[in-house]
């Protein structure tokens, strides 16, 4: 028993190690700009490897720029979702649970059903 636990806490560590190093680098179409990103999406680095920035109107970098971080950070919580779910519940979709896209209580046991008598011990009312 104490070895298996000692086996899922090492394999925890080391999702949580594999998680914290994450980082993800996209570049926009014609290298407008190169966005970084590390674990949950934080920007790392923004960088502009081309001139190509200079040809456009700041509403179009503005959105170049926004697009590329979204990109970014999309594609690191697709390999968060790769390196988290070994570690999930069988039949649970990391990609689902990070997009909020799963109905937590649907993880969960169904409600137990109490005694009359526990019921009132516990004095609960419905």
């Amino acid at each position: 028993m104490k070895s298996q636990y000692q086996q899922q806490f090492a394999q925890l560590r080391e999702t949580q190690q594999r998680l914290s190093e994450l980082s993800c680098t996209v570049s926009a179409p014609r290298r407008v700009v190169a966005v970084t990103v590390g674990h949950g999406g934080v920007v790392k680095d923004v960088k502009f490897p081309s001139g190509a920035y200079k040809r456009m109107t700041p509403a179009e970098l503005e959105a170049a720029v926004l697009k590329t971080i979204m990109d970014a950070q999309q594609q690191v919580a697709d390999e968060a979702a790769d390196v988290i779910a070994p570690t999930l519940p069988p039949g649970v979709d990391a990609r689902k649970l990070f997009s909020g896209d799963v109905d937590l209580q649907s993880l969960l046991p169904a409600e137990p059903e109490l005694r009359p008598t526990t019921r009132d011990v516990m004095n609960i009312r419905d």
